[in-house]
């Protein structure tokens, strides 16, 4: 099923989510990767001030290359960052920050999955070869932060139905990936045994 949604988010939104559905986003969305990630973590332990708000938001595993200045910055091209970097620390967030979508690409792991079901999140899967589209979508860039992290400052975008985007882990448990590994080792066994039988 195919679903236009802005953000925020509700956890009623998210969790009529299913796996296997082509979700388009609008609203703001951040890029923040795992450094980020960890600061985040640290700096709310230690009671201070977070550059950003992503409460029923969405954030965003990816690198942009970004052009102008501080008051006037366009992206130029953006791309997803391979999810699994994030591990350690996403569980964490999601219960922490009640964020209500990561989107990335190759998939997370099962502590991410039971955050994601416990909080109502879900992981939108960017298809490859689509970062073209995922550029066109982004409509401003507003800014950037803790840009001592280097390529992983984190950076504010407004997005205009940012997808195709596949809902690959969803908020009642269910995962595209861990589907797909079971197949994938059953037919394993199935060829092995062929081979075997020859």
């Amino acid at each position: 099923m195919e679903k236009h949604l802005s953000l925020p988010l509700s956890e009623k939104d998210v969790r009529g989510l299913n796996t296997g559905d082509i979700v388009y986003l609008s609203g703001e969305i951040i890029q923040l990767l795992g450094p980020a990630h960890r600061r985040a973590l640290e700096d709310k332990a230690a009671g201070r001030e977070l550059p950003f708000d992503v409460e029923n938001m969405a954030i965003y595993h990816c690198y942009t290359c970004l052009t102008g200045d501080e008051d006037h910055l366009r992206c130029e091209f953006l791309g997803a960052s391979t999810s699994a970097g994030v591990n350690p620390y996403e569980p964490e967030f999601i219960r922490q920050f009640k964020v209500r979508a990561v989107i990335g690409k190759g998939g997370m792991d099962d502590n991410t999955l039971r955050a994601m079901k416990e909080v109502g999140c879900v992981y939108l899967a960017q298809i490859g070869g689509c970062c073209q589209l995922s550029s066109q979508a982004v409509q401003e860039t507003k800014g950037t932060f803790w840009e001592d992290m280097a390529a992983n400052f984190g950076v504010k975008m407004m997005f205009k139905d940012l997808g195709p985007l596949v809902v690959a882990m969803d908020a009642n448990g269910n995962s595209q990936f861990e589907t797909i590994n079971q197949r994938a080792m059953k037919n394993k066994e199935e060829i092995i045994k062929r081979i075997d039988g020859e």
